[in-house]
């Protein structure tokens, strides 16, 4: 936790400063049209019909049984399937650009169409990066992983941002790419094992049987996270405009749920290493409801900054972007809840209940689409789109929690799990929402110093009375 924890600070401020770069080099609309493209990038993760997924869940479970040999030959037979399709759907991109660029002034005039061809490269390189580094997650090395986000973000910032700022989208597009050429050269510096190509079809056809229902649901949880930005896209009088506005909440939403994200990147092999070893689901679950509590604490806090702080901060230093920042107010105490919603996702996973982790991503998927068609169509806008997720996402995770953990615990256990969350959830995020002002165009040092302090205060309080109430003292000696 420390290494990955760290780690991931670190990349948060790379992060943030590549943002900050990226909006000086480009407008609202050039930025709505990377987050487009972005949004397609992602998806590449899902076109390998989960063979990847379960190759990884059999290696975490093989880490607790000791039966890796079966797991160590699924990898090289993923990592032929991983090839294959990102190749497909790279070309199905490039065929895309060309089609684009036919009905319009040509490939290079076009934003779209260039970035398109762009992305049928770049989607082929992601893809092998981040299916070494689900790898070496499985194995738990997550010093290695930590410095390669570091290095990745450090690229990033230098070479895709600099890029940008020079540039503009092409300069973008080229950057990105000797990015990930050079973070997949740093990984075989650092000595990462090469994984061959390899073919049985009977293999990959059970890898399939159970990375599929995983590769579905992680498919409607990546649509049901990003489907408000697709909305607006789709949907909005003035798409990439609304969207590049939209994007500075994102910046501070990202953030957080990228903490979120760390974390589970540590506790989700665990699971699946404790299940393998004991097979009891309610050790697991009990193991997930203790994880979560920690969840909770971090991302409240950072939230709750992110609000009183933050918000400002970008309000006077991108006044062209203000009506973007707005929809902080529902969105970041909504992606709270579903950063909440990791850990009880992973569960499900690690015990071979995918099933429902997939029904769940599903019924919110709709929920939430149809939500955020009603706020576009009756004119509420960007904002009301923020509203409508911040509700389903709380939706959402009632409903995961109903179908992992909760009919696993015991009575005491249920109350500690809730009354620990409703403490270091409200204490920092009620004063944080009834301090921030979104609207001010000068920044008020000493409002926000206070404000900060204020949040702080609310947060530590909550801490030190779950540490001792909620029995963390005692677990943190023990283990």
């Amino acid at each position: 936790m420390a290494a990955v924890g760290g780690s991931t600070l670190v990349c948060q401020a790379l992060g943030l400063m590549t943002s900050l770069v990226l909006r000086t080099g480009l407008g609202p609309a050039q930025m709505g049209i990377w987050q487009g493209l972005k949004l397609l990038l992602g998806y590449a993760n899902y076109a390998n019909l989960g063979v990847s997924k379960g190759a990884a869940r059999e290696l975490a479970i093989a880490v607790g049984s000791g039966e890796l040999a079966r797991a160590e030959r699924g990898l090289n037979l993923a990592f032929t399937v991983n090839t294959l399709t990102s190749l497909l759907y790279g070309g199905c991109l490039a065929a895309a650009a060309v089609w684009i660029g036919r009905a319009s002034d040509g490939h290079i005039n076009n934003a779209w169409s260039l970035g398109l061809l762009a992305l049928a490269v770049l989607v082929v390189l992601q893809r092998h990066l981040t299916y070494h580094i689900t790898i070496l997650r499985c194995r738990q090395a997550f010093a290695l992983t930590s410095s390669v986000s570091i290095v990745e973000g450090l690229l990033t910032l230098v070479l895709a941002g600099g890029a940008a700022w020079r540039w503009g989208l092409p300069g973008l597009y080229g950057g990105t790419f000797l990015t990930l050429l050079v973070t997949l050269a740093f990984l075989r510096w650092q000595g990462v094992r090469r994984l061959v190509c390899d073919w049985q079809w009977s293999e990959i056809k059970r890898l399939v049987l159970i990375g599929g229902p995983i590769l579905l649901g992680g498919v409607a949880a990546t649509l049901f996270q990003s489907l408000d930005k697709l909305m607006i896209l789709t949907f909005s009088s003035e798409r990439e405009f609304d969207l590049g506005c939209y994007s500075t909440t994102l910046l501070i939403t990202g953030q957080i749920y990228g903490l979120a994200n760390m974390f589970a990147m540590v506790i989700s092999p665990r699971f699946g290493e404790l299940f393998g070893r004991c097979g009891c689901h309610n050790e697991v679950a009990r193991l997930a409801a203790r994880a979560s509590e920690l969840l909770a604490a971090a991302t409240s806090l950072t939230a709750a900054v992110g609000l009183v702080v933050v918000v400002p901060v970008l309000a006077h230093l991108f006044p062209d972007y203000r009506p973007g920042l707005l929809p902080a107010i529902w969105l970041v105490p909504g992606i709270v809840m579903l950063a909440l919603t990791l850990p009880l996702n992973q569960y499900l996973v690690a015990v071979c209940r995918e099933r429902a982790a997939l029904g769940a991503a599903v019924a919110a998927l709709l929920a939430a689409a149809s939500c955020d068609y009603a706020a576009l169509a009756l004119g509420y806008g960007i904002i009301g789109v923020a509203a409508s997720t911040a509700e389903v996402y709380c939706g959402y995770y009632l409903l995961m929690l109903l179908a992992s953990l909760w009919p696993r615990l015991d009575g005491a256990t249920r109350r500690r799990y809730l009354l620990t969350h409703a403490a270091l959830l409200l204490g920092p995020l009620a004063p944080a929402l009834w301090l921030t002002d979104a609207t001010s165009q000068q920044i008020d040092v000493g409002y926000l110093v206070a404000s900060l302090l204020v949040v702080i205060f609310a947060w530590g309080v909550m801490v030190i009375l779950v540490w001792r109430r909620g029995e963390w003292g005692p677990a943190w000696r023990l283990h």
